[in-house]
């Protein structure tokens, strides 16, 4: 007789409802260090610590309920839930996804002057219902000294906010849609790792002793937090020393051709040596190793004497590459996602649907429909259909390569750079052919696409991930994601709002920055791009070589992802961990195996523990003190 699986739970309405209790607090703090003081950057990583901070704190509590009455202690399940409300609304807070938006709404007004002569460029053009225009509103908001709780202030922000609460719904919606269609496939059929579901899975079994318990773990939090501890005291008492976290090498590279290198850092957080511990062996070797090609590339560039502006141009690279692992992904899993997809469009049962967080059908559908919405909202503002549809294609074709990328290998971070969809989609089109409309209506997008480093879309399938070991109810928890989304939006700009009537205006110079670019491409009205689109080119082959040669030959250690990550400008800060990560892990499988890599991780896993918690309480301090704090976080 076939065992019977047992009955899924863990999404209840009291772990939604203190999942949601805690949002509030976590996105103030999230705006207060992103864009007031311009430290610690939670939300540019790809796990939250404030958000494992609160998980710590969570499980910590129910350790006392388990002692005292049992009957109420929350089961792994309702923590898990708690962790992945947080991480919805906290994603849709990050510096990258909504904060970079309400940067623009005040933008096209509050800063024209008769020089750039924005009043006649951008004015007829900003759509009412998605900024905010009247002066009145404005000048308090990029002045400071008043309280966004006026209430001529609030009912001037009503439609924004309604407007962009929608619009970052929907597209929370969409992806929630795509992860649903391929949650079987990554999941149960390849079986992806998921490295970064493994602190927050481990911190909450039933059997605390299980995790606690490890000697390694608490060596591992307590080197860390040390260092942090010490470092915060020393930040506060100058004359303490400090532990030295960074040295920083660029003023011994000023001579030609090595000045070409621009910055270079050795860094060695613990959290970062932590997280990168958990990443495949190939992947690590392939970052550090192509970190010093690209420094090699900058350097025989000035040795030749290139002089074209923006040479290797990693930025466009970056941009064709994750496009590449994309298409590549489309590819490899075309059957079955052929299979499924015939299934959606004949309306025909998949007998193992009910096993979905939605139905196969509901998510193709749902998708596809909540996709024209957006395209119908961006038409409505004036945008052009197909510059609209185009911006969505792109759009989720990166977040479709980062998803799976943070499933397969889980890297402390994912991003691009100043080359979006918006950039690409000018470039190839030249943006004399762009209407001038379309570009303005696309600035508050801009900032929005310029990095992608804290996207919804990845979390919400790691949440299923943790849904699946932890045999929780997925039926609910995406329906629990999306309203996390939902009330997370208008928190963000209440939080925003708040510090930027009282502050004035921080974080300005980010919309600055989007109409600046839009304004560059109106005034030139130029033909596309070829150096842009060559390097986008030259991104791509370089993944799709890559990755033949991994399939053709087994022994084939570059990995495509390593050529991206080495690229992107953050692993100025990361390249020594990475170092380390792989010579300890490669030191440890040699003499130890696999047995002796599972009796090693819990210390790495301590190591990052340790520098969450005792980073969030610095960060607390600062704002409970008005103070800036220690950060221990370098990017």
């Amino acid at each position: 007789m076939a065992k019977q699986a047992s009955p899924k739970g863990g999404v209840t309405l009291r772990a939604v409802l203190i999942g949601v209790l805690l949002l509030p607090m976590n996105i103030y703090l999230v705006v207060q260090w992103e864009t007031v003081w311009g430290t610690q950057y939670p939300t540019t990583m790809s796990i939250f610590f404030n958000a494992v901070f609160c998980l710590f704190v969570v499980t910590l509590a129910n350790f006392g309920l388990r002692r005292v009455v049992p009957r109420y202690a929350f089961s792994q399940g309702e923590l898990l839930t708690m962790y992945c409300v947080l991480n919805a609304g906290i994603a849709v807070s990050g510096h990258d996804f909504s904060q970079t938006i309400f940067c623009t709404l005040g933008t096209a007004h509050w800063f024209a002057t008769p020089e750039n002569e924005w009043s006649t460029v951008f004015w007829r053009h900003v759509p009412e219902w998605t900024t905010v225009q009247d002066r009145s509103i404005l000048q308090p908001l990029y002045e400071g000294d008043a309280s966004v709780y006026d209430p001529g202030i609030l009912l001037g922000w009503w439609r924004p906010m309604l407007w962009w609460t929608a619009f970052m719904t929907l597209i929370a919606f969409v992806a929630l849609c795509l992860n649903s269609f391929v949650r079987r496939q990554w999941i149960e059929h390849e079986k992806l790792s998921y490295p970064l579901v493994e602190l927050p899975f481990d911190l909450t079994l039933d059997n605390a002793s299980a995790f606690f318990g490890r000697r390694s773990l608490w060596i591992g939090v307590c080197i860390a937090g040390g260092i942090d501890l010490l470092n915060g005291i020393a930040t506060v008492v100058p004359t303490l020393p400090q532990v030295p976290m960074r040295v920083d090498l660029t003023a011994a590279f000023v001579e030609r051709p090595w000045d070409a290198m621009s910055s270079f850092f050795i860094q060695w957080n613990p959290y970062a040596i932590g997280l990168a511990f958990a990443i495949p062996l190939d992947l690590l070797f392939s970052t550090w190793l192509f970190y010093f090609l690209w420094k090699a590339q900058r350097v025989m560039g000035s040795v030749v004497g290139v002089q074209t502006p923006g040479y290797p141009f990693p930025d466009q690279q970056l941009l064709g590459g994750y496009l590449a692992i994309g298409a590549v992904l489309l590819w490899t899993g075309r059957r079955y996602f052929v299979s499924v997809a015939r299934k959606a469009v004949r309306l025909s049962a998949d007998g193992r649907d009910s096993e979905e967080p939605m139905t196969h059908r509901f998510a193709l559908w749902g998708g596809l429909a909540g996709t024209l919405c957006l395209v119908a909202m961006l038409y409505r503002a004036g945008m052009t259909f197909w510059f609209a549809f185009g911006f969505f294609a792109i759009y989720f074709g990166i977040l479709f390569a980062f998803t799976r990328l943070r499933a397969e290998v889980g890297p402390p971070l994912l991003g691009i750079h100043y080359s979006g969809p918006i950039q690409l989609m000018v470039a190839g089109a030249g943006s004399r052919r762009v209407p001038i409309r379309s570009l303005t209506v696309a600035a508050p997008l801009w900032t929005h696409t310029k990095e992608i480093r804290d996207h919804p879309m990845p979390y919400q399938l790691e949440s299923f991930k943790l849904a699946q070991k932890a045999n929780m109810d997925t039926r609910r928890l995406w329906k629990v994601i999306l309203v996390a989304t939902a009330v997370a939006v208008p928190m963000t700009l209440v939080a925003f709002l708040q510090a930027s009537y009282h502050y004035g205006g921080p974080g300005g110079w980010r919309g600055v920055a989007a109409y600046t670019h839009v304004e560059r491409w109106v005034q030139t009205r130029e033909g596309a791009d070829i150096p842009f689109l060559l390097a986008t080119l030259v991104g791509a082959v370089v993944v799709f070589v890559n990755t033949a040669l991994r399939l053709r030959f087994v022994g084939w250690q570059l990995h495509p992802l390593g050529y991206l990550l080495a690229g992107y400008y953050h692993l100025d800060r990361l390249w020594t961990p990475f170092l380390i990560a792989w010579a300890l892990k490669l030191l440890i499988l040699r003499l130890g195996g696999i047995r002796g890599y599972r009796q090693a991780l819990p210390f790495f896993l301590g190591l990052v523990l340790g520098e969450f918690i005792m980073g969030s309480v610095w960060g607390i301090v600062g704002l409970a003190t008005g103070e800036r704090m220690y950060a221990f976080k370098g990017w």
